[in-house]
């Protein structure tokens, strides 16, 4: 079955680009050299990135830099995204040298129904349905589609320039990050404590800690819980374990301590979420790093749709949201090719009445 995952390396053209449609899985904190932008098509997701949580909504929008670490977990069940990865070279004709710009940005309630937001999400509905296509045409209309979702994503997310002192302290965060995370990972089972982690990276528990927090946006026993819950709940879906079985062997003390921390982040205990998960995703393979969607899936293809065909024309209220929109001296061109056609009109008018008292003298004397 063909599944909504398509990629696109065009080296002549600077172009690597993979996009795919996915469910929200269970928690994974990762980086990656592209470029990432992420569009909740269902449900609500929460992102943890750059020490941050965002709590994103349906038709959300959030722009991931490269090496920036974040992981998203579903907070309502059936929780789908669409996402793009861009190599950043791509952009170096725009913004150069690529690697003094951070790029980054998120829709909220003031931004989420903006223009450039619907434009955005009008071309990554556009994109994702002309990845497969070998027509000349077809491949520039897809490049230009690239660039006119580069350009609305910018509009709305305007890049900002760093020092190289900066550049320098975020290679340093992400060798940090390296060691920890693939610690965290092969240990995760076994007891772990803060100042084991300090010795393994070199710095004292204080900083490590004040780390976890400024650049997870979770302190560190929070960070290894949603490890381990990760992979609880793919032991739910693909092994026959018991529930005790399961929270022993992901590093839980006691089925307690499981049951309430499960609770807590799914709001319902192991058991019932295996019995729903099962139920309603039969013959899935759960290990799997990402689920892909199947292109005939009907709620993504209806949503898809109505990114392209709903899109709503350019209203004043997308000029008054704010500067982040429109800079002021675009404000005030608009405003006065408002102004110069409505002097036009009323000049116009005023040339229909003049006309129109003529042709009525005209007629009293034919008369």
């Amino acid at each position: 079955m063909r599944k909504y995952f398509y990629e696109i390396n065009r080296p002549d053209r600077n172009l690597r680009m993979r996009q795919y449609i996915y469910w929200i899985g269970p928690y994974r904190y990762n980086w990656h050299e592209e470029l990432e932008i992420m569009l909740i098509l269902k449900g609500q997701v929460e992102l943890s990135c750059g020490g941050v949580s965002y709590c994103l909504e349906e038709d959300d929008l959030i722009v991931i830099d490269s090496n920036v670490g974040h992981a998203s977990l579903a907070r309502s069940e059936g929780s789908i995204a669409m996402v793009i990865h861009l190599d950043p070279s791509y952009l170096r004709v725009y913004y150069s040298p690529v690697e003094d710009y951070r790029f980054f940005g998120c829709t909220d309630e003031h931004t989420r129904d903006s223009r450039p937001a619907k434009e955005i999400r009008r071309m990554m509905a556009f994109l994702i349905t002309r990845m497969d296509t070998s027509s000349p045409l077809e491949k520039l209309r897809f490049e230009q589609g690239v660039s006119s979702l580069l350009l609305q994503l910018f509009q709305l997310f305007a890049p900002r320039r760093i020092d190289r002192s900066e550049a320098a302290k975020t290679q340093k965060q992400k060798d940090i990050m390296e060691r920890v995370v693939a610690f965290v990972e092969e240990n995760y089972r076994q007891r772990i404590t803060l100042k084991e982690l300090s010795r393994l990276c070199g710095y004292n528990t204080t900083y490590l800690s004040t780390w976890f927090k400024g650049h997870i946006g979770l302190n560190f026993y929070d960070y290894l819980t949603r490890i381990r819950l990760r992979e609880a709940t793919l032991e739910l879906c693909s092994t026959d374990k018991t529930i005790l079985e399961v929270a022993g062997d992901n590093g839980f003390g006691d089925v307690k301590s499981f049951n309430l921390c499960f609770r807590r982040t799914f709001g319902k205990s192991p058991g019932e979420y295996r019995r729903q998960i099962l139920a309603e995703n039969k013959g899935m393979d759960f290990k799997e790093k990402r689920r892909f969607l199947p292109l005939d899936h009907a709620a993504v293809n209806e949503k898809l749709e109505e990114y392209q065909l709903k899109f709503e024309s350019f209203g004043t209220e997308d000029l008054f949201v704010g500067r982040r929109l429109l800079g002021q001296e675009m404000i005030e061109g608009i405003l006065g090719q408002a102004e110069a056609a409505e002097k036009w009109s009323k000049n116009l008018s005023e040339q229909v009445g003049e006309l129109r008292e003529k042709l009525l003298e005209l007629k009293k004397t034919a008369l």
